[in-house]
């Protein structure tokens, strides 16, 4: 018996598919067909653009006899995937899919207008895209109030000291701010009022002008510590908002102080 000759892979039909997808890990490959070489350098240097750039994996096969609107479609089906945190996205001559997962709400609707202001309104579209809110970047953040209470907290047994009689801030003081600016990173770009406050010994309008310049100190050092300030206003109040008796030295301690307010 003679046995069939092997099918030749050259002659063997090409599937006119490009599949873009993205792990949750953040790892993306482009996979598929694509019409040259360059248009190949082309897809890679959008999807770096769009992603970490040593993140992109490419194992994209050149093929002729795509439709002339396959780079067109290669390029929109990187650009959809940018909306998703993971997922996939197909592209054939007649047809797009998208599915994943995003913490954007708007990702759905925002792909879907993509997909018609490239395909046209007539050309159908699968699309599955569900949102996270655990993967939402705007969700995750602590609400203003959240953050206004936890610098309260890392000030509830200690505080932002300085040297007598000037807007030097002490060691300790530095200690508090380096967790401070932590918590603000967290919470992304809020206003707040950053206020200083003296005691009442010395004249009036002295202790105003240094009360705002440990606030304008504290600004200062949070700046120093890469954070967002300007959603945070300085301001001093001198010893007009006693919180103690200034009758007292404990008192006049406590009355020395700075405050993060809403």
């Amino acid at each position: 018996a003679t046995l069939p000759p092997p099918p030749d892979e050259k002659s063997a039909p090409v599937v006119q598919e490009f599949i873009a997808t993205l792990s949750p890990e953040g790892q993306v490959l482009l996979r598929g067909r694509i019409g040259s070489a360059r248009m190949r350098d082309t897809a890679t240097s959008l999807a770096q653009a769009r992603f970490a750039a040593d993140a992109v994996h490419v194992t994209a096969r050149v093929a002729e006899g795509l439709p002339k609107d396959w780079p067109m479609r290669v390029l929109l089906a990187i650009e959809a995937l940018s909306h998703l945190n993971s997922g996939a996205v197909t592209v054939t001559p007649d047809s797009a899919m998208v599915r994943g997962k995003s913490g954007r709400k708007e990702a759905g609707t925002a792909i879907a207008q993509l997909l018609v202001d490239r395909l046209g309104s007539s050309e159908p579209f699968d699309l599955d895209v569900t949102y996270v809110e655990q993967l939402d970047a705007v969700a995750a953040l602590p609400t203003p109030e959240e953050c206004e209470a936890r610098i309260a907290a890392v000030q509830d047994d200690r505080k932002i000291g300085f040297e007598p009689g000037s807007a030097r801030i002490d060691g300790t003081g530095a200690t508090i701010l380096d967790e401070i600016a932590e918590i603000l990173k967290e919470c992304g770009e809020i206003r707040m009022e950053v206020a200083g406050h003296t005691d009442s010994q010395g004249r009036e309008e002295m202790n105003a002008r240094l009360s705002l310049e440990r606030a304008r100190a504290v600004l200062d050092e949070l700046r120093l510590r890469r954070v967002l300030t300007s959603g945070l206003e300085a301001k001093g109040y001198g010893e007009s908002r006693p919180i103690a008796d200034n009758d007292t030295e404990e008192g006049r301690e406590t009355n020395r102080r700075i405050e993060f307010r809403l």
